[in-house]
């Protein structure tokens, strides 16, 4: 595979990021512009997960039999349409067209590069997914980052926004125009797309690792929504500026690049599932510890380890889940692309409206984190899983490590 598809394929997850971060950090000023109650707000992040519902089963799916450079540029395109409408929108209504507009590309883009990253170094799967997410929580760190200066410029967010649809634009460009590695199937031309699909499904569903790490992803995307609303939280109740709290994400993501950065030599030497123990057991206590501690000060204190845990959750994960059965990859994509018929965002809403967003985020954090140790427990004995692999990834692999694919789409 050619150095520009694996830099695309790398890259994929930080263009996400830049541009879901500069959003996401936008939620108060999107609530203070349109007047939207904690429900709108947290229906425009829903909205994403409803359209990517409908789109992503197949899309994923389809990345086992179709073109991978259409997929990865055409979803590029469409988070450019999505930002450069969000950067328009006039009012509540147009806003959330532009929010559905962002699940229509995500999951190609994300999805699809997600199992280019993998199947580059096969050797070392966690080492390479770790980095990428590296390079992910990059992008995470510019969006807010960005953001934050604008606002501190007193820059309109509106041509911020503008500006990232046309860097997305060009990543789209780019990826039309590069060759990556062919689909490990071929279509079968009597069967439809549905029973394909269908059939990906149950063959993922039916495996045993490849179950038991999708059952963790979902535990963890339980989890994740518990912080739905932590903006709002810092701003309204906190009592942050808007400035601030752009700050405090950006901060957040600075310390989540040192915790890849250790996770990556960790893996050198030791097992992953290790690892992802140790975190998912510090994240049961740390979302409340956090919400309880005393003013600004306290929460620093505790945001520190409560970032650094959450984020090495998913990279290991999301690994576990694409690497279980490498024939299953796109499949397995295909499962947690359904995961939103949950609304966890819309739920938490919800549940912070009646309980408040501060112990709401305690809860649901505190359950998402034990019922991700107790699925990661589930069925291990049957497989090697992520500590077993971890073991033989004595080395790092390096950015050209994994074997060329001679074929080409």
């Amino acid at each position: 595979m050619g150095e520009r598809a694996i830099a695309l394929a790398f890259t994929a997850r930080f263009t996400d990021e830049v541009l879901s971060g500069a959003w996401t950090v936008l939620a108060p000023t999107f609530r203070v512009v349109f007047g939207l109650s904690l429900v709108q707000v947290g229906l425009l992040a829903q909205v994403v997960e409803w359209v990517a519902l409908l789109v992503e089963p197949v899309t994923a799916a389809m990345i086992d039999l179709w073109s991978r450079r259409r997929l990865i540029s055409g979803g590029a395109l469409a988070l450019a349409v999505s930002l450069a409408a969000m950067a328009g929108a006039g009012s509540y209504g147009w806003l959330l067209v532009a929010f559905a507009a962002y699940g229509v590309g995500s999951g190609p883009l994300c999805h699809t590069a997600d199992i280019v990253v993998v199947e580059s170094f096969p050797a070392a799967p966690e080492r390479a997914y770790a980095r990428a997410t590296f390079l992910d929580t990059a992008g995470a760190f510019f969006g807010p980052g960005l953001i934050a200066g604008a606002l501190a410029l007193h820059v309109s967010w509106r041509p911020v926004l503008l500006a990232l649809a046309g860097g997305a634009a060009l990543y789209a460009a780019l990826a039309s125009v590069t060759e990556f590695p062919p689909p490990p199937r071929v279509r079968h031309p009597d069967r439809r797309l549905v029973a394909e699909v269908a059939s990906g499904l149950r063959a993922a569903v039916a495996h045993p690792g490849v179950r038991r790490a999708l059952t963790v992803l979902l535990c963890f995307d339980l989890f994740e929504s518990a912080f739905v609303l932590k903006y709002i939280w810092l701003h309204d109740q906190v009592g942050l500026s808007l400035p601030v709290v752009a700050l405090w994400a950006t901060v957040e993501q600075g310390v989540d690049l040192v915790a890849l950065g250790l996770l990556d030599r960790w893996l050198g030497r030791r097992p992953a599932a290790t690892a992802f123990r140790m975190a998912a057991s510090a994240l049961v206590v740390l979302p409340a510890a956090w919400v309880l501690a005393p003013g600004v000060a306290g929460r620093v204190m505790l945001g520190i380890p409560l970032a650094f845990a959450r984020i090495l959750i998913w990279p290991l994960a999301k690994a576990d889940s694409l690497t279980a059965d490498a024939e299953l990859a796109g499949a397995a994509q295909a499962v947690t692309a359904l995961f939103p018929v949950i609304p966890f965002a819309l739920l938490q809403s919800r549940f912070a409206e009646a309980l408040g967003i501060g112990p709401a985020l305690a809860v649901t954090g505190a359950i998402g984190a034990a019922a991700m140790l107790v699925a990661s427990r589930e069925g291990r004995r049957g497989r090697g899983g992520p500590a077993r692999r971890a073991r033989r990834l004595r080395r790092p692999g390096s950015p050209r490590g994994g074997p060329a694919r001679r074929s080409r789409e």
